[in-house]
């Protein structure tokens, strides 16, 4: 029985740090994207970033896939995290653990709360306005106006061309029109008809938005360092539970664990530091 229950820890844990791998990949492809912020192109390719992951038939599979990648993870992490409480006892060690466990590996379930605080903001300012369950700010490309129903179009004509109309005079046409209405609200976007479909989240101007707020920035900011600590201890603690650990080798995969993380952190932390101090 002993064995079985042996066995099955291993096994969560090997499969703790496949996902944990998994997750690490997609979040260098998405601080990659989050990087498109910086370019001074108001939000071309950023908007055409999110335009992408949200209409590609591929990416829409994948984001039920890393959903349950991180759902796993979580509840596999919690479940490993009892088990190792309850193998302490109700009182805990007198002596000080010096066993092999890696520095800061008992510290991983708190920067996994906070990650997961961090996961929740995120989704709450991105994602769920994605899937219509919170409002944000949209925008609605000139070329979608053959998509509106005529009769709403000719009543509405005069509020939705002021959608259009250019206001630092940056237009696409000599007419001082955009190719994009922008930073949309709910009422405005009804402007286009009960059933236009023709428009997509404006993350562009609700991520500026959001850090352009000081507060906001600053908790931002100390949960990415969260993320870096737990990314920090995660890599090295990946390759130790897969079996690939070794004198030789070990020290480089510790140090590119650090660069990692670094890494992580410098790309998603640099966004709204620019925005809240040099945009």
């Amino acid at each position: 029985m002993n064995k079985c229950l042996h066995y099955a820890s291993v096994t969560k844990k090997v499969t703790l740090a496949i996902i944990g791998g998994f997750l690490m990949i997609f979040l260098l492809l998405h601080a990659g994207i989050n990087l498109c912020l910086l370019r001074d192109d108001g939000g071309e390719w950023y908007r055409a970033a999110c335009h992408f992951m949200g209409t590609n038939v591929i990416i829409k599979v994948f984001e039920y896939v890393l959903f349950a990648a991180f759902i796993l993870h979580i509840l596999l992490a919690i479940v490993l995290q009892i088990q190792n409480w309850r193998a302490r006892g109700p009182v805990g060690y007198k002596i000080p653990n010096k066993s092999a466990t890696r520095p800061g590996s008992k510290y991983m379930i708190y920067t996994g709360i906070l990650v997961l605080i961090f996961l929740g903001i995120h989704m709450m300012n991105f994602y769920f306005v994605k899937k219509g369950w919170v409002e944000g700010r949209y925008l609605v490309e000139l070329s979608s106006i053959d998509k509106v129903d005529p009769a709403v179009l000719e009543q509405n004509q005069m509020q939705i061309v002021s959608l259009f109309q250019a206001q630092d005079g940056d237009a696409s046409n000599a007419y001082g029109i955009k190719s994009v209405a922008d930073d949309l609200t709910k009422d405005e976007l009804a402007l286009f008809g009960d059933g236009f479909t023709a428009y997509e989240p404006d993350f562009y101007n609700m991520a500026i938005t959001l850090f352009s707020n000081t507060a906001y920035v600053l908790i931002y900011l100390i949960l990415i360092v969260a993320l870096a600590i737990h990314l920090r201890h995660a890599f090295g603690s990946a390759f130790q539970t897969l079996g690939w650990n070794h004198p030789k080798y070990t020290p480089f995969v510790e140090g590119f664990g650090l660069f990692y993380a670094a890494l992580i952190g410098v790309m998603f932390g640099i966004v709204p530091i620019w925005f809240l101090l040099i945009y």
